[in-house]
């Protein structure tokens, strides 16, 4: 959840739990090409040969009095004027965040020459930040951490802050999450989203987040329980008043305690609209959070909540390289908060009967770490369908919503001959499936090999975006992109524009996510993606490799093998044998023809 302001309005915190006049790692760069001239002295603000001054004048002068000019222009016109300020309201936030890291240079070198401490520079140039940018001391300062890093150790989010790609809340999301890692893994991290810029850029900001947590996973698995023990000190819960007579209730829990109270909330509430309840699924879902914590009705009845946990085969193999683990709906949380829910739910399971550890293979996409799976022949989705695609899609997939998914939609609608499959389905939320009202198409596009799925969206005039399912290993992906490169540049000159961000890690192989829905859930592992040997060679597996029964024996989990239908898309795999799959090793099947 967002950080209260309220909260840290005077905390001398800024960076991660770190004070920000003592900014761990992070030393001031030493050089700067010299670029387009600035002046600004007093009503003067010019940058090269552009008037800035002269420029905002003339937009202040249209904002007040508006121009028949805008009055008459097109819809594809005014759209066009929109995304043109857009632009220049992300260039603009670019320059400031030099502007800022500049400022705090400054300030921090005359405080020097008038001998006051680094703590008291840090402080003077905060407060001139505030009034700069007309905002608390809190909020400035949390900028200017979030802007000394993008500025020090991220060109690629800045380039895409400057030139539009990612909206600016979106970028500066990636600089919060920045906060309690060095500069090193700041500068991997921005590198592979540099490189998957074009999967991200109609992403909402939750997704981007989500993305970077498994990237930053990846990279750093030991630290993760780190970073997860320290946010976990911070939890917190705070109330504040808005508009009319209402209240915000914020609380900052772990994520799968987050995911059980929505599920459950969620499942009341649609309980309730069966029984006839005429209040919207989030009013009740609201009062039934009041009523609960208030002691006031009947509350929530205590059920077997469903929460689905997407997780890899390495993780459970070798924990200590353990990837992100995903939680439906909800996003990327550090494996070993997953490890010790499925501790706790293997105990309770000896006494509770309605604790069940349920596992499912589910396949990857090795090129781009998305789910594949079946498809139904009727209408509605099925449960199993229904999901699949919720965990391969995580939150509504129109462009820029994080909303939760609450209806699967037919792509190509059912009336016109749309299968009810993973190709043809699509998880929305519910004002996103209203789309046709709203004038949007809505299209599959296939990559040039045919295999790979986009979905494109356009509106009534012709603006267009696209989405994806979510890439669940994003660091998997990138390697794969890059050795691909590096093998091809070796019958010619030049080598990989991404070199392998990090050491490889032990048990780092190109494995898929599995899931395991349950009360607190378990995996079931499926096939790895294919690993860098020759074609045909088998994956060896030495008599002593741990094996997904050692690592639940570990855990004292039951292994319970499910059956399952194999999905009908998705590109021929192999890797290791897990030893207890009743396939081959060679994944699932190829897309079909």
């Amino acid at each position: 959840m967002a950080q209260d302001p309220q909260r840290s309005e005077d905390s001398e915190e800024a960076d991660g739990g770190r004070p920000a006049e003592h900014p761990a790692h992070e030393d001031a760069p030493t050089g700067f090409p010299a670029g387009v001239p600035v002046r600004a002295e007093g009503a003067e603000l010019a940058v090269g040969d552009v008037d800035l001054a002269a420029v905002r004048s003339v937009l202040v002068e249209l904002g007040v009095q508006g121009s028949a000019s805008l009055e008459h222009l097109s819809v594809e016109g005014t759209t066009a004027l929109l995304a043109g300020i857009t632009g220049l309201e992300a260039a603009l936030d670019a320059v400031r965040a030099r502007a800022l890291v500049h400022l705090e240079a400054a300030v921090k070198a005359d405080c020097l020459q008038r001998e006051e401490s680094p703590r008291q520079a840090a402080q003077v140039a905060r407060s001139e930040a505030s009034r700069a940018l007309k905002e608390s001391r809190a909020v400035a300062g949390r900028s200017l951490a979030t802007c000394r890093r993008l500025v020090q150790n991220m060109p690629g989010m800045l380039t895409a802050l400057a030139e539009g790609s990612l909206h600016p809340r979106s970028v500066h999301r990636v600089g919060t999450a920045m906060a309690p890692v060095t500069p090193e893994i700041r500068e991997q991290v921005d590198e592979v989203l540099s490189a998957q810029l074009d999967a991200l850029t109609d992403c909402g900001t939750g997704e981007i987040a989500d993305h970077v947590a498994r990237i930053l996973h990846a990279l750093d698995p030991e630290g993760a329980a780190e970073r997860h023990r320290r946010a976990l000190h911070d939890r917190h819960v705070t109330i504040t008043r808005t508009d009319h007579g209402m209240a915000t209730v914020r609380a900052t829990i772990p994520g799968i305690d987050a995911a059980r109270i929505r599920k459950g909330l969620s499942v009341a509430a649609e309980a309730a609209r069966a029984s006839g309840d005429r209040r919207g699924h989030q009013q009740i879902m609201a009062d039934l959070f009041a009523d609960a914590l208030v002691g006031r009705g009947d509350g929530i009845d205590p059920t077997t909540l469903d929460v689905g946990i997407v997780i890899t085969d390495r993780s459970l193999l070798a924990p200590a390289h353990a990837d992100a683990a995903t939680i439906e709906g909800f996003g990327p949380v550090p494996y070993d908060h997953v490890r010790e829910e499925m501790l706790r739910a293997a105990q309770r399971g000896e006494q509770d009967t309605d604790t069940s550890l349920t596992l499912r293979r589910l396949y990857t996409d090795p090129e781009d770490g998305q789910l594949v799976a079946v498809e139904a022949r009727s209408r509605s989705f099925p449960d199993s369908l229904r999901r699949f695609l919720t965990l391969a899609h995580q939150t509504c997939r129109a462009p820029y919503c994080d909303a939760p998914i609450r209806q699967m939609d037919h792509i190509v609608p059912w009336s016109r001959g749309g299968p009810t499959s993973l190709e043809n389905g699509n998880g929305l939320c519910g004002g996103d499936n209203q789309k046709e009202s709203s004038g949007e198409s809505v299209r599959v596009v296939r990559d040039e090999q045919g295999v790979r799925r986009t979905v494109d969206w356009t509106t009534r005039f012709g603006q267009r975006a696209h989405r994806r399912g979510v890439n669940l290993d994003p660091l998997g992906t990138y390697r794969r992109g890059a050795r691909d490169h590096a093998s091809r540049s070796d019958t010619g000159p030049g080598t990989s524009p991404h070199p392998d961000p990090g050491p490889r890690r032990d048990g780092d192989s190109d494995t898929p996510s599995v899931t395991h829905p349950g009360t607190a859930s378990s995996a079931r592992p499926g096939p790895s993606a294919p690993a860098l040997d020759p074609p045909g060679a088998p994956a060896a597996v030495p008599a002593e490799a741990p094996t997904i029964h050692h690592a639940f024996d570990a855990l004292r989990l039951r292994l319970t093998d499910l059956p399952t239908r194999a999905p009908l898309l998705g590109p021929r795999g192999r890797g290791v044998d897990l030893h207890f799959l009743p396939s081959s090793s060679n994944g699932p099947p190829g897309p079909r023809r």
